[in-house]
């Protein structure tokens, strides 16, 4: 299968006060290409949902260079790049208004049971399978979030979701998970230095109600955050550099 494009128009949700993109906003494009992608072919989270069947993003890579200003555009590209026997890959990359590429990355994704949310075999539906060209294959190496000690946090804070946090299927969007961490990182990070790399793993479901304790800390250079449930076991750990 040929590689999937769409163009977006930068608005004004999608920067920061100097009128630049924000990573979080390279997140939201990034997914909804591909929702547009998978449901061009009928294997989209709300296709799957009518057969019991949803997607779960478990990990989200970005590499950024110069993101754009407002006003101008995203043009994004995706393509499925590796398939595992439960595990499904997806690529991407943004071009701004001339061409360059402004961010490139990956993702990890599992077809999951909506009801028991045990993982299915990717291919075990055929006509998402049959979107994969090995042609567009592209390994995919593990990458290593150390682990984090909440002792040595150096900024913490709490936050309740709210019901504007949640995606359809009732729990907090991963867009939300990342836009939270990175409020408190980039203060960490002063206002002078660009972000290049983002890495995130998303561990748990929170739904509306809930509180999360965001923690961050700094490894190695690295400013790395972590969102933890009431019962303190990780829901999403983020790890950046600038």
């Amino acid at each position: 299968m040929k590689k999937y494009r769409h163009i977006y128009s930068l608005t004004l949700a999608d920067i920061d006060p100097g009128k630049q993109m924000t990573p979080g906003a390279v997140l939201c494009y990034f997914q909804d290409t591909i929702a547009r992608f998978l449901s061009e072919f009928r294997v989209g989270a709300f296709d799957l949902m009518e057969e019991g069947i949803t997607w779960m993003i478990c990990e989200f890579h970005s590499h950024f260079e110069r993101l754009p200003y407002w006003p101008g555009t995203a043009r994004v590209e995706v393509f499925v790049s590796e398939l595992s026997s439960v595990k499904v890959f997806v690529d991407f990359l943004m071009r701004d208004d001339c061409g360059t590429v402004f961010a490139r990355g990956s993702s990890t994704w599992l077809m999951v049971d909506v009801q028991s949310r045990k993982m299915l075999p990717c291919h075990s539906v055929p006509r998402f399978t049959a979107l994969y060209d090995e042609q567009n294959r592209v390994p995919h190496e593990r990458y290593d979030f150390r682990s984090f000690n909440a002792e040595e946090a150096i900024s913490s804070s709490y936050h309740t979701i709210a019901a504007s946090e949640t995606d359809f299927n009732g729990h907090m969007s991963n867009r939300d998970y990342v836009k939270l961490a990175l409020g408190i990182i980039r203060p960490l990070a002063g206002p002078y230095r660009r972000i290049r790399e983002l890495h995130a793993k998303f561990l748990q479901e929170c739904h509306t109600g809930e509180t999360l304790h965001c923690l961050c800390q700094q490894q190695d250079g690295r400013i790395c955050a972590v969102l933890l449930r009431p019962d303190k076991r990780p829901v999403c750990q983020i790890t950046t550099e600038w």
